[in-house]
């Protein structure tokens, strides 16, 4: 009798122990998705303030291209040409990359998957554009300044100077100004592409993206409210579907 209950007693250590452990990994589980989901919520945000500060950055860059070239400088007149660029940070997958490593992509519904991998992919390739136009201003010429000061060129005064009155050094650094602008043109033009194919309808409309705006999505957007709504997922909406699968779970409220 004495050994029955040591073997029942024993049997209900190991039971209990198997239990601690289960759930100790469970709840383990459970807290790194949590945690995976809103550092992705996070992530998400700073992108969109990134995005935001990328295209109004490009649209203003595309407007000082439109200025004109060749130039022409009134008599008399000190003329400064400057071309400089900043970048704003590239945008983050660091929650992303971490979410898929550790195996807590798979556990999300199809349909939350395919959205996350769709911005995610444009984010990717938002970053590689971004990291190629940066390789194209500072690979090629690097940041412009052309001072055109008509006291220091052999011309009769009160006459207007035209690039064929410049020195050859002055007139290659414009050719080389001109080449530069028609690659940045369409660099800037296939990012904001991309920025309005995962920006908001809020966004687009504060940062002028109509014309970048697909063609599909714009009469989706122009349509009545009983039409299909587009395929595409934006970063606001993204976050809104990850936050509603965090509300879903139990443990949201405890961790």
């Amino acid at each position: 009798m004495v050994e029955t209950e040591a073997v029942i007693s024993i049997l209900a250590g190991g039971v209990t122990a198997l239990f601690a452990v289960f759930l100790t990994f469970y709840l383990r589980n459970q807290w790194q998705e949590i945690q995976s989901l809103r550092a992705i919520q996070t992530e998400l945000e700073q992108n969109t303030e990134r995005v935001r500060d990328l295209a109004t950055l490009l649209t203003g860059d595309l407007q000082r291209q439109q200025v004109d070239l060749p130039i022409e400088v009134p008599p008399g007149t000190r003329l400064e040409i400057r071309y400089v660029v900043s970048f704003p940070s590239s945008l983050s997958t660091t929650a992303f990359d971490q979410l898929k490593h550790t195996g807590m992509f798979l556990r999300l519904s199809p349909d939350v998957r395919r959205s996350l991998l769709e911005v995610y992919d444009t984010i990717d390739r938002i970053n590689r554009l971004r990291q190629h136009r940066e390789r194209i201003h500072f690979d090629d010429i690097g940041n412009v300044h052309i001072v055109i000061d008509p006291t220091e060129l052999d011309i009769e005064p009160d006459t207007s100077v035209s690039e064929a009155d410049l020195p050859a050094e002055t007139r290659q650094r414009l050719s080389d100004l001109r080449q530069l602008r028609r690659a940045m043109k369409e660099v800037n033009r296939s990012i904001l592409r991309l920025i309005a194919s995962i920006a908001s309808p809020a966004m687009i409309d504060e940062l002028d993206l109509e014309p970048f705006v697909d063609p599909d999505r714009e009469r989706g957007r122009g349509s009545k409210a009983e039409s299909p709504p587009s395929d595409g997922v934006n970063l606001e909406e993204l976050r809104s579907i990850l936050n509603d699968v965090e509300q879903h779970s139990v443990w949201s409220r405890f961790m």
